[in-house]
């Protein structure tokens, strides 16, 4: 009897639970309409065809955030690739986070002109009218791997009929990491102006020789840059996603933990330079820069520098000259990219030549040094660099002078390639760090030494 009495609160007792199971929320199957219209990233990049795209009904996309950046813009991943996506306002989506994305109302567009692909106006509020599920969070998105010339030689575009330009690059949205990078050591300010004049502050960042560049973006609302200084005197790795701009790709960091600067400053450990880009139309600090990536050309009296010669890239190399000046004195530098020190058996070789001349004394005028504390940019100043001369270790260009009227071809500058590392360990024993190799042309006037002209053909670095 005791037992009959129990059954009714029994059955109760088990309504409540099966009500309260039933009603419980799994956040890894969210209430849809259907799957049916589910689609890939790679579907959407490949359903753009040069005009902006509205989707009207349910599709569903499933990714997972790798970064936000702090304002209103996710960039996004699933397994055939990476894109950004902009909410309408941002509202409790996190880096990790697996989403389902119902793309009903939201559009494919560009970010701008020459911009990114995008998934825009997606709408993550908490109301009625969400477009997103979160399905779980704090899921696994390590970055990928990549160097600068990579993402350069990633980079193509689509064209389409109505001239809607669309860059391309397998990279565009990805979270990425890039090692071994540095910033222009004359970039040693705050990452963000005290007084903002814009919505976003852009950094050069360079690989160790300075050859490749990619620029950093930040949204002025990345709080935790405000007030950090450019980390310039080193080097190290750099996490960011990737996107588009005028064309160009940039790196936007999560954080300033992103920017792992531990390391000191790096060089390139092997380079060959035939000039070849160093046409007659390279005649100005501008167009040498674009030329010659990572080589610095600096006046350092007067305001001549290093110009290219030679119609075509077969021909072409760099020269220094006096026969645009009147009688002022020039001294102009040509300047290697950083060059690491870490090969004990690395050596150096070159062709010189120069040109006639009406001067009948003739001083040296080009001339070999080294610098292990040059920056790229403290030629001159308080703070200028040590250079040491090494011409001797030529010895074809050491024992040319005074010259003589009349112009040579060009000529290898030693019988045999020089063991750098031996000059720069007898300067500076043991040092293991960075240094460069300057080529200093100098011309005191026109009617001491003249209208000379020195050209700089196939230089050419290695490890043997």
């Amino acid at each position: 009897m005791n037992k009959i009495k129990h059954i009714p609160l029994l059955l109760c007792t088990l309504a409540v639970m099966v009500l309260f199971f039933s009603c419980k929320k799994t956040p890894d199957m969210p209430p849809v309409k259907s799957l049916a219209n589910v689609v890939t990233i790679k579907d959407l990049r490949n359903l753009y065809a040069g005009s902006n795209i509205h989707f009207t009904q349910d599709i569903s996309l499933f990714a997972t955030v790798t970064m936000t950046d702090n304002y209103k813009t996710l960039f996004i991943r699933d397994n055939t690739g990476s894109i950004a996506l902009k909410q309408l306002t941002a509202h409790g989506i996190y880096e990790g986070d697996s989403l389902r994305i119902n793309l009903n109302g939201s559009w494919l567009d560009l970010t701008g002109t020459l911009g990114s692909l995008q998934i825009d106006s997606v709408d993550v509020s908490p109301t009625i009218t969400n477009k997103v599920v979160k399905l779980a969070v704090g899921k696994v998105h390590n970055p990928v791997v990549v160097s600068i010339p990579q993402l350069d030689q990633s980079v193509s575009s689509t064209i389409y009929s109505n001239n809607t330009v669309l860059p391309l690059s397998i990279y565009d949205g990805e979270l990425v990491q890039i090692n071994d990078v540095q910033f222009s050591y004359a970039d040693s300010g705050l990452f963000f102006p005290l007084v903002p004049t814009s919505v976003y502050a852009n950094h050069n960042i360079y690989d160790c020789g300075a050859i490749n560049t990619l620029t950093l973006s930040l949204y002025t609302g990345t709080a935790d840059f405000v007030n950090q200084k450019v980390p310039h005197t080193k080097s190290g790795s750099m996490i960011g996603a990737i996107a588009f701009y005028n064309g160009a790709l940039q790196i936007t960091p999560r954080s300033f933990a992103d920017i792992n600067f531990t390391q000191n400053r790096c060089g390139v450990d092997t380079l060959t330079q035939n000039f070849s880009t160093c046409n007659s139309g390279v005649t100005s600090a501008a167009n040498f820069a674009s030329a010659l990536p990572g080589w610095s050309n600096l006046p350092q009296i007067g305001n001549l520098i290093w110009s290219g010669n030679g119609a075509t890239p077969a021909s072409s190399y760099v020269y220094a000259t006096n026969q645009y000046s009147s009688t002022q004195k020039n001294a102009m530098w040509l300047i290697t990219p950083p060059i690491q020190n870490n090969n004990p058996n690395k050596n150096v070789n070159f062709q010189f030549s120069f040109s006639t001349t009406t001067s009948t004394t003739r001083p040296r005028q080009l001339s070999v040094w080294v610098s292990t504390n040059f920056n790229g940019y403290n030629l001159n100043g308080p703070n200028a660099a040590t250079w040491t001369e090494i011409t001797s270790a030529f010895s074809s260009l050491a024992t040319w002078g005074p010259y003589s009227t009349g112009s040579i071809p060009f000529v290898s500058a030693s019988a045999n390639p020089v063991m750098i590392s031996n000059v720069i360990n007898s300067i500076s024993p043991g040092y293991t760090g960075t240094y460069y190799i300057g080529f200093k042309y100098v011309a005191n006037s026109i009617t001491t030494d003249s209208t000379m002209s020195f050209a700089i053909d196939n230089f050419a670095l290695l490890n043997n």
